[in-house]
């Protein structure tokens, strides 16, 4: 008698698309990679629209374009603070997965030593913060206007925020992991150390959520949106149970 096929109704997502190599590192893109693309145009209009009011759509249809463009440069300078950062300490990394939301530095092999998991986390921020430095050097060579020295301060704003965003002290942030392996190199026990890394976060999200309530308050909307989701961020990254 013939066996019967039983169709399975799960489905299993396509495995992530090899884009390109940065700094030989390869660089993927999940299936919801796009949605990083739209949601960072869609911001970056709403950005240009209250810094121009005055522009007509087709300019601010350029500007956003080249926002946009600006905002993933920062992201691969990030990204390549930890690229090269890993190396120095010996812990390369072996993926950077683009997905929805953000850049994904991915490590085959987390059996390497406290110094290692830190080296790892601090090069992007730490790029990020070189990166603004460069450009408050470079600044009074730009002439002023949206295609000039307006860039560059962007450019610069755009370092700040993700480098201040990655230093969020939520499990799989820079800041995180910076603050659970110094901990861990102080007490000897990875169990407080990852306690201590919760409780930060819980922290730091109940800040967010009263910074973004002020924020909405006053009128300031964006801010405040983007406040509320950095705290809900910290508050499910820290409740999250691996």
């Amino acid at each position: 008698m013939q066996g019967r096929v039983v169709m399975s109704d799960t489905r299993i997502p396509p495995p992530p698309r090899m884009l390109f190599t940065l700094a030989g590192t390869p660089v993927q893109a999940d299936i919801s990679a796009p949605l990083n693309v739209i949601g960072t145009l869609g911001l970056c209009w709403v950005l240009v629209a209250q810094r121009y009011p005055a522009r007509s759509w087709f300019m601010r249809l350029i500007l956003t374009v080249i926002w946009t463009v600006l905002f993933m440069a920062v992201f691969a300078i990030h990204s390549l603070g930890h690229i090269f950062s890993a190396r120095a300490v010996g812990a390369p990394m072996d993926t950077l997965l683009i997905n929805a939301v953000h850049w994904v530095t991915l490590y085959h092999s987390s059996n390497v030593p406290p110094e290692a998991h830190i080296g790892r986390a601090v090069g992007g921020p730490l790029a990020n913060l070189s990166a603004i430095v460069a450009g408050r050097v470079v600044r009074p060579v730009f002439p002023p206007g949206p295609f000039g020295r307006d860039l560059l301060d962007i450019f610069m704003a755009f370092n700040a925020f993700i480098g201040a965003a990655a230093l969020m002290p939520t499990p799989s942030f820079d800041g995180g992991v910076l603050l659970k392996w110094a901990v861990y190199m102080q007490s000897g026990d990875v169990g407080q150390a990852s306690r201590s890394v919760q409780e930060a976060g819980l922290t730091a999200s109940a800040v967010l959520t009263a910074l973004a309530a002020a924020a909405l308050l006053v009128g300031r909307r964006i801010a405040g949106t983007i406040l509320a989701a950095f705290g809900l961020v910290a508050a499910l990254e820290s409740l999250r149970r691996d």
